[in-house]
């Protein structure tokens, strides 16, 4: 199992001022499912974040988005893309700031 700040990397990679290559763009979306399908888990071994209401709702959000598949158009794959990037980053970002997880470098 890759370190959480792998997550970081791949948030980066996706968010960061240049675009990914299309030709990443199924690897990419795969490892970001993997990371919400990871932060998922730890939040309901926690309880589903406590029963903080902001993870819930970031839980739904990560279920349904995971579900999705990436579209043929290059430029809705990577909004989509970027909408998991941004999900995964609030959804870790919540969890460390109600100490569910350990603050990521």
């Amino acid at each position: 199992m890759k370190p959480l700040e792998a997550i970081a990397d791949d948030i980066g990679d996706v968010l960061g001022e240049q675009d990914p290559r299309e030709s990443e763009f199924g690897e990419i979306a795969e490892r970001l499912r993997g990371h919400l399908l990871r932060l998922v888990a730890i939040a309901n071994a926690a309880g589903d974040g406590g029963g903080d209401a902001e993870v819930c709702r970031l839980l739904q959000r990560a279920r349904t988005l995971r579900s999705e598949a990436l579209p043929d158009d290059s430029r809705q794959a990577l909004g989509q893309l970027r909408r998991m990037a941004a999900l995964v980053n609030d959804l870790l970002e919540r969890l460390v700031e109600t100490n569910i997880v350990k603050e990521v470098a």
